[in-house]
């Protein structure tokens, strides 16, 4: 499901450069929701090329996103933890 959701929000193929079987597997954990988040990340890096015919969101691009939400996830679940009030006995 997650490469379909790679295939959905990537949809153009001639401006991505990336392996969406390995992207699927670098996902693991991360929700429906945070796919296209990544996809518009990698979209904008991949954009910011002064030649048209340069922009392409890469695999190296994309990974870093997925690198970069599976850090703010596990950091928000470490700090939610950290935060969680006991009602104890």
């Amino acid at each position: 499901m997650r490469r379909e959701l790679f295939d959905f929000h990537l949809p153009n193929p001639d401006r991505v450069q990336a392996d969406y079987a390995v992207l699927s597997e670098l996902s693991k954990g991360l929700s429906g929701g945070d796919i296209p988040n990544v996809r518009v990340n990698s979209i904008h890096l991949g954009h910011v090329d002064a030649n048209p015919e340069r922009r392409e969101a890469r695999q190296v691009m994309i990974e870093a996103e997925i690198n970069k939400a599976r850090k703010a996830k596990a950091e928000h679940s470490l700090e939610k933890r950290k935060n969680r009030r006991r009602i104890g006995f």
